[in-house]
């Protein structure tokens, strides 16, 4: 039924629904509770999009083919930066002195994790798109287009109390020293491929994110459950509006301090791939004084990936990767190539 959802019933007959009903659509599939098997590491169900691939599952360090996906294959490489083979490069300062960190989640304000759903993860594996030189050589044979049905998802977590698990859909997580500490979603941004050929971006908070001047996010959704405290900040399907002004959509949580440059489809824009090797990657961020981001928004320039030389021809730079900023991701595997770019795109 949710597949039905996410690649039929999003583009139905006319009139077509608004990216608000497709958004709000696509949070009811995404969320919906589904049973596990007996021998899933993780007892009860969880929500639908908890079965989907990780990025860092698609993406493997050693540049392996990450293999068929099975849905109960929940590992400890869910959350961005959380894997195990980096706590021994992993230190903090305590009192004045650089000291290992031996559990990163105790010391986390917030759990970030990135999924990709079967339609994608398939299409990665097909093209060979989890290393760099397989990117690279879909590149140099044509454009890199996922097909419809695509959906990324980014969700953010934060440390919440007992009290609070009546407002929040919460997991639990056992911390280095034995104790168990509950975890509240708190943002959910999505990125789906319609039929039109086009990606709506989706932004979801809770309602606990929401700060004063901010423009009021779409109500949640009514019941006695905690999804009620769920809002959509927006969404986002073209760079400028119909007078030619930039759009913008940002989360309080996932694009905290973006303010007016947070733009899901711009910065997405920049997910790019050298087209010869050492080129590396677009930024993230756009140049800003030290302890500040800054983002992209409107139209892409197309000085960012190439020019034109005297000759009048253009000379191509970086080649786009249809808005899928988790394949920079992808392990390095040609000689003189870059890593990916740096930073937490929203």
């Amino acid at each position: 039924m949710i597949a039905a959802l996410l690649t039929g019933a999003l583009a139905l007959s006319a009139p077509a629904p608004t990216p608000q009903v497709q958004a709000w659509r696509l949070f009811l599939a995404l969320n919906r509770p589904v049973p596990m098997d007996r021998a899933a590491p993780h007892a009860g169900p969880v929500l639908a999009w908890e079965t989907w691939p990780t990025a860092a599952a698609t993406f493997r360090r050693d540049g392996a083919d990450p293999g068929t996906w099975n849905r109960n294959r929940i590992g400890t490489d869910r959350f961005e930066g959380m894997v195990p083979a980096g706590l021994p490069n992993l230190r903090r300062v305590q009192a004045g002195r650089m000291v290992p960190v031996r559990d990163p989640l105790a010391s986390a304000r917030r759990l970030v994790e990135v999924r990709l759903n079967p339609v994608s993860y398939d299409f990665i594996r097909g093209r060979g798109l989890y290393t760099v030189d397989g990117q690279r050589r879909a590149v140099n044979t044509g454009r890199v287009a996922f097909p419809c049905g695509s959906l990324q998802l980014k969700a953010g977590w934060r440390p919440i109390t007992r009290r609070q698990r009546n407002r929040y859909y919460t997991m639990t997580l056992r911390l280095a020293d034995g104790s168990v500490r509950w975890y509240g979603l708190v943002a959910l941004n999505l990125a789906f491929k319609t039929r039109a050929g086009n990606w709506l971006w989706a932004s979801f908070e809770h309602a606990d994110l929401a700060k004063r001047g901010e423009p009021p996010a779409q109500a949640g959704q009514p019941g006695g459950t905690p999804w009620r405290y769920y809002r959509l900040r927006g969404t986002q399907t073209g760079f400028v509006d119909a007078a030619g002004q930039a759009t913008r959509l940002g989360n309080a949580e996932l694009a905290s301090g973006l303010g007016d440059s947070a733009s899901c489809m711009t910065c997405h824009a920049r997910a790019t791939i050298g087209v010869q090797p050492g080129a590396g990657r677009l930024a993230v961020f756009a140049p800003a004084p030290p302890g500040i981001r800054r983002g992209y928004v409107g139209r892409p320039d197309p000085g960012w990936f190439g020019h034109t030389d005297a000759q009048g021809r253009w000379q191509a730079r970086f080649a786009q990767l249809d808005f899928v900023w988790s394949l920079a991701q992808a392990a390095v595997h040609d000689a003189g190539a870059t890593t990916p770019a740096t930073g937490d795109p929203p």
